[in-house]
């Protein structure tokens, strides 16, 4: 390789420096277009952008090697991460950057199929053993071909969202439509990813559509490559008609049981070292507001405090718990009322077991006279933040940095918690709401209803309650069921099954006249909300058999890359014959 000489004036040096200036301006257009991903989420929520944010990495990767596409889609995914997931500032400022990376290896893995799917299943091989210039010069005839490549590719990105279904949930492409209802009842049948589907292909034929139609063969160019796109838009178009006649159906009466549900959020700041004087102020905050809504109209039929309310075991030996306990139970005896709060509490052993109890974050149902008669522990743990994992192979000073002083126990059981006479709340604790195996498995389990207790403090000030509630919504279209939310600080809230959120603790004016549920407002306050729960919920396609949607997938996807291959080894071999050729006729 020629050295690069900066007081020469060749047209190499020139080519060198225009070479630099197109890829440094790339990975600046697709840090961008990543970021405007990012957009279409809260706090911003351009839904729209979703639909052409992936266009120049499409474009971009299109042209590179597959290894090359995996950078671009890499560079991508940092535009897309660093600002989507920016709100983990609040836990450690450097966050974002550690996590940036790990996450914008998803859209690598996305990316490095363009070029695949592209070159093999469009452009025949004796046009890329004629190079270069012949492969940009080529236009593709076949509108069905065109269309195969960005359905092979739609699906691909559909599989890698799945890949990381068990690590980080959190801000699908469908996402961005989450307040779209009538597109994403498509996830009763197809789970998120139908909708990411829609949005991926769009944003495929499109690219395709700015690729080829520029391609001139003299003067003319191809008006057909647009075909592919009005097509998906036809899908999508589809698919919304199918929605709205969802939509409607689900709005017509049913058998339901209704209760009043006592949500209480007390807006307390996050304090999981707290001392005594604030253990005692989060205490005597919530039975405040409990007992301002035992004694409100409607009378509510059950109480509901959200995660961890009070930083302490409600089960612990010292005095403060022993408080709680007691002062619980004559609010409880004086409602006549049940309970389900939020607590730190300790695993049940078998009655022979020496082991130590470990820690579990769960939620008590407490009847009326404060036994416990239902709990359940937190199933999926925050990794860093309720365990550490890979502790024990992890170095004792990268521990001490991340390490905050507790490993809790997973639960094992989706069984619903019978909240009230024909209500079975499948409950989830934070985060796991957002995980759609939860609410599947707890729906297939007979719950009615999902339950969310959460306690968002950790992030005062940023968009993560506001994320967290766009993601959770989904949970509702894929099981058919009602989610009655209570938060601490945030999104206290009855989201119906079709996605809609109808009430909240927090309301604001509409512009339509009257008012609307407002969960982004953040305070304290105490609420009634009336719930309507289906007596006999029909399970939805997508509860009853989970991601067939992805199992479809992966079947067109690895014939695409089965004739890849085989595209591939043809050429090789033809090139090797050519060679061998040569030397022959040298010899």
């Amino acid at each position: 390789m020629p050295k690069f000489d900066p007081g020469a004036s060749s047209t190499q040096n020139e080519a060198w420096r225009v070479r630099r200036t197109t890829a440094v301006a790339a990975i600046i257009l697709l840090i961008l277009s990543g970021m405007l991903m990012s957009a279409s989420v809260p706090p911003l929520n351009w839904s729209a952008a979703a639909w052409v944010a992936l266009i120049p990495l499409f474009l971009i990767a299109d042209t590179q090697s597959p290894v090359k596409a995996a950078v671009c889609g890499f560079c991508w995914g940092l535009g897309w991460a660093f600002t989507g997931f920016y709100w983990l500032r609040e836990i450690d400022p450097v966050i974002p950057y550690l996590i940036a990376p790990v996450m914008a290896a998803f859209p690598a893995m996305g990316a490095a199929l363009v070029p695949v799917f592209s070159r093999n299943l469009l452009i025949p091989n004796d046009i890329q053993l004629q190079g270069y210039a012949a492969v940009r010069n080529f236009r593709q005839q076949s509108i069905w071909k065109n269309l195969l490549s960005c359905l092979l590719l739609a699906a691909w990105w559909c599989i890698v969202e799945w890949f990381r279904s068990r690590l980080l949930p959190w801000n699908y492409v469908s996402v961005s439509q989450w307040r779209n209802l009538p597109l994403i009842q498509l996830c009763a049948v197809t789970g998120t990813y139908g909708v990411s589907f829609l949005i991926v292909l769009v944003n495929a034929t499109l690219a395709a559509a700015f690729r080829d139609g520029f391609r001139k063969t003299g003067k003319r160019l191809n008006h057909a490559a647009a075909f592919p796109f009005f097509i998906s838009l036809f899908l999508v178009l589809a698919v919304s008609s199918f929605g709205v006649f969802k939509y409607r159906q689900l709005r017509k009466p049913r058998s339901v049981v209704e209760f009043n549900a006592a949500l209480i959020q007390g807006d307390i700041s996050q304090r999981r070292q707290a001392t005594v004087e604030q253990a005692l102020e989060a205490m005597n905050i919530y039975l405040e507001l409990s007992s301002l809504a035992a004694k409100s109209h409607p009378v509510p039929d059950i109480i509901i405090w959200p995660e961890t309310a009070t930083p302490f075991a409600y089960n612990g030996n010292d005095r403060l718990a022993g408080s709680l306990r007691r002062k619980l139970g004559k609010l409880i005896a004086g409602t006549g009322r049940p309970m389900l709060i939020g607590s730190i509490d300790f695993e049940r052993l078998p009655p022979r077991s020496t082991r130590r109890p470990g820690i579990t974050n769960s939620a008590l149902l407490l009847d009326p006279a404060s036994e416990i008669t239902g709990r359940y522990d937190k199933i999926q743990r925050v990794p860093f933040g309720e365990y550490v994992p890979f502790r024990k192979h992890l170095p004792e000073w990268a521990v001490k940095r991340i390490d905050m002083h507790r490993d809790l126990v997973p639960g094992g059981s989706y069984s619903p918690l019978p909240l009230l006479p024909g209500v079975r709340a499948g409950i989830s604790i934070c985060y796991e709401d957002i995980f759609e195996y939860i609410a599947r498995r707890e729906t297939l389990e007979n719950a009615n209803l999902l339950l969310t207790i959460t306690n968002d403090a950790w992030y005062p000030a940023s968009s993560e309650p506001d994320q967290h509630l766009a993601n959770c919504v989904f949970r509702t279209i894929e099981t058919g069921l009602p989610m009655l939310r209570c938060g601490n600080n945030s999104a206290s809230c009855l989201i119906e099954a079709d996605g809609f959120i109808s009430d909240c603790l927090f309301r604001k004016e509409s512009p339509h006249g009257g008012s609307a549920a407002a969960p982004e407002i953040r305070g304290r306050r105490a609420g009634i909300i009336k719930v309507r729960v289906p007596y006999k919920p029909e399970l939805t396609f997508y509860t009853r058999y989970g991601n067939v949607f992805i199992a479809l997938c992966w079947l067109p996807v690895i014939a695409g890359l089965a004739v890849s291959a085989g595209k591939w080894r043809r050429r090789k071999e033809i090139l090797a014959g050519k060679f061998k050729t040569r030397t022959d006729t040298k010899a």
